[in-house]
């Protein structure tokens, strides 16, 4: 790699950090943690025909399954999401952002 390459690469890694704690910065300004704000994006912005599934938000996210369930059971005590039963297939689980938690990601875009 050449040193111009290495240079565009720190400056790719340095503009995604900032942006990133940006993006952290101002979840915690609306009083939701990180992980948080990126679950209610990630189900919120979901293509096209992908259910919202917690499969889907822990691959979104790039977590295990179990903390997906984990993070999804502290944001409905929060309100912030709700789960459904999926009428296709009774065995999955879809993940609705709520009212609450479509106003809190409403203020940090």
């Amino acid at each position: 790699m050449s040193l111009s390459e290495y240079q565009a690469l720190a400056e790719f890694r340095f503009l995604i950090r900032r942006f990133l704690n940006n993006s952290e910065n101002a979840a915690r300004s609306v009083d939701l943690e990180p992980q948080q704000y990126q679950a209610l994006l990630a189900v919120h912005g979901l293509p096209a025909g992908q259910q919202p599934t917690i499969r889907a938000l822990a691959e979104r996210l790039q977590i295990v399954h179990h903390s997906a369930v984990e993070l999804v059971d502290r944001m409905q005590k929060r309100g912030l999401l709700r789960r459904e039963r999926s009428k296709e297939d009774r065995r999955s689980v879809l993940v609705h952002v709520t009212l609450r938690g479509e106003k809190l990601l409403k203020c940090r875009t």
